[in-house]
């Protein structure tokens, strides 16, 4: 008789518990948008764009390559990853979507590969984008990529390369094409500035308060100059063309070469 009496018992107990979940979670929220770095990227978007609050067709702004983000701002614009980079991060801005699905696909550009796409929904309105691709077990692959960031009818890219040297990347002033300052913006350039060589003319390298170094025009094409180590480094759209060599004052003194075979032209050296 005892025996059954415990057999109910653990019957009875089995049930009570097999339909018993125990659930959990944790968040920390950020800072609502109200850091000095997040007011200084509001105010930037809108000079240059306007009212994000407005109305209007959807749009994909600001795409970039970054080397971080610290609450959801870059802190630089990348040109080139180092190939020992842990993680490569594609930012951007979306404008006047709602709810929508934006995709954003990682391609390896030299085999045509598609790495990964990123699917998530947007809020309303606008909003910031981050997606982050953690470097493989068997390290990255050199050569070109491409991110697209599509949605809501609109589409965006940026491409970048993955090099076997230093990253190479532009100390961000908050957006291109604003005049607002970076340390001022909070954000900090963590590349040093040295003494630049003597050039082969024989002229002294020195010093200027102006920079080379940024997003230009030109007859060629936009162009983009960058400085690693004592290079200053430019590359433009005809051709995929590049410049590369020093500045002596406000006097930028180098050479010019162009694809396929990237040989200086003899008349420049």
């Amino acid at each position: 008789m005892k025996s059954k009496l415990i057999v109910t018992i653990l019957l009875i107990t089995i049930i009570g518990l097999s339909g018993c979940t125990d659930i959990s979670d944790s968040y920390k929220p950020g800072s609502f948008g109200t850091t000095e770095e997040e007011m200084k990227i509001v105010e930037a978007v809108t000079e240059k764009y306007g009212d994000m609050t407005a109305t209007g067709e959807p749009r994909l702004l600001e795409v970039m390559m970054t080397s971080s983000t610290q609450n959801f701002v870059p802190v630089d614009k990348v040109l080139k990853y180092s190939k020992d980079s842990e993680k490569l991060y594609a930012w951007f801005i979306y404008d006047n979507f709602n709810n929508d699905i934006i995709s954003v696909e990682w391609i390896y550009i030299d085999s045509d590969y598609s790495i990964y796409t990123f699917e998530s929904e947007t809020g309303e309105d606008f909003g910031r984008g981050t997606f982050i691709l953690e470097k493989p077990d068997d390290g990255w692959p050199l050569g070109n990529y491409k991110v697209i960031i599509s949605g809501a009818g609109v589409e965006e890219y940026v491409e970048f390369e993955i090099i076997d040297g230093e990253t190479v990347s532009i100390p961000l002033e908050v957006l291109a094409g604003t005049t607002i300052d970076s340390q001022q913006a909070g954000f900090e350039n963590t590349k040093t500035t040295e003494a630049l060589p003597t050039p082969q003319s024989g002229f002294e390298a020195e010093s200027t308060s102006g920079s080379f170094i940024g997003e230009w025009d030109s007859n060629w094409g936009d162009m983009t100059i960058t400085q690693s180590g004592d290079k200053i480094i430019g590359e433009y759209a005809h051709d995929d063309g590049k410049i590369e060599g020093v500045v002596n004052g406000d006097v930028f003194i180098g050479t010019w070469s162009e694809s396929p075979s990237y040989a200086v032209p003899k008349r420049c050296r």
